[in-house]
């Protein structure tokens, strides 16, 4: 259906698909489909991730203090090799705080849930709460679970991304509806949501369920913008009308977006779904 959606509403391209695209570019978006400038010109939905996008996606460890030198040799071990920026930055706070990773074996990593490994013959886990049987604190947090042991938390702080509020009131002002859906705890969601003006957010949220968010819009006639970056949201950019990733993605993420962002900052965004529908 994604697909049908992507290719089967868009106008004949020519002089003025070029022509946007090279004032887009010009703006700091680099087209990767010869048809992305029409789609997005239909656009009326704009579903943007939280973590690394509406955010800096550079969430900073602050309770460190809180954890045995064991445990944060088995979080780092485990997060080392992992791209989600939660992992990401227990491995640098750790590191910088001069420990080495605990030595794991069979290491495998379920997208949406988290790391798992073997460790001294103990299966050892870091990842959502849920996928670990614990209770998820109402703050943004991932879980380390040694064993039977009970999960111990690890918390963290983030910023908002540069132009993340101007993008979306310039969207709210063309009349679209925007929503934020993330895989975070709901009152991370929610003051993202509150601090940006977004009244439709959804926490919690598994790949799965972003893509089924996608496609229930288009059951509904929407014309989708998906804005994300990260692995999870590799399947839900694929499922949306057009989707756009800012330069910061993964790799993965970014060869599956129709547009690439090349700054730093969202503000363009606003702009490039108003000069889609004035050229059109």
């Amino acid at each position: 259906m994604a697909q049908a959606a992507r290719s089967g509403n868009a106008p004949a391209t020519g002089k003025w698909n070029t022509a946007a695209s090279g004032r887009l570019f010009r703006q700091g978006m680099l087209l990767k489909s010869a048809t992305a400038t029409e789609r997005l010109a239909q656009v009326d939905h704009v579903v943007f991730d939280k973590t690394g996008t509406l955010t800096e996606g550079k969430p900073a460890l602050d309770n460190m203090a809180d954890h045995t030198d064991a445990d944060l040799a088995l979080a780092h071990a485990l997060a080392q090799g992992s791209s989600h920026p939660l992992a990401q930055a227990i491995a640098q706070a750790v590191t910088e705080a001069g420990l080495r990773p605990a030595v794991i074996s069979d290491v495998k990593e379920t997208p949406g849930h988290g790391i798992e490994a073997v460790w001294e013959g103990q299966e050892v886990r870091l990842g959502r709460a849920e996928w670990l049987g614990a209770h998820g604190l109402d703050r943004t947090a991932t879980y380390l679970k040694v064993g039977k042991r009970p999960a111990v938390a690890f918390t963290f702080t983030d910023n908002l991304r540069e132009g993340s509020a101007e993008a979306v009131a310039a969207l709210k002002t063309q009349g679209m509806k925007v929503t934020l859906i993330s895989g975070d705890a709901p009152a991370a969601v929610q003051d993202v949501a509150f601090r940006l003006g977004i009244e439709d957010y959804r926490a919690g949220m598994l790949p799965e369920d972003k893509v089924a968010a996608i496609e229930a819009l288009a059951g509904e006639g929407k014309h989708v913008l998906m804005v994300g970056d990260g692995l999870n949201d590799t399947a839900a950019l694929a499922a949306a009308q057009v989707s756009l990733s800012p330069a910061t993605a993964l790799e993965a993420t970014r060869v599956v977006s129709d547009i690439v962002l090349l700054g730093r900052s969202l503000e363009p965004i606003g702009g490039a779904v108003a000069l889609s529908r004035s050229a059109t």
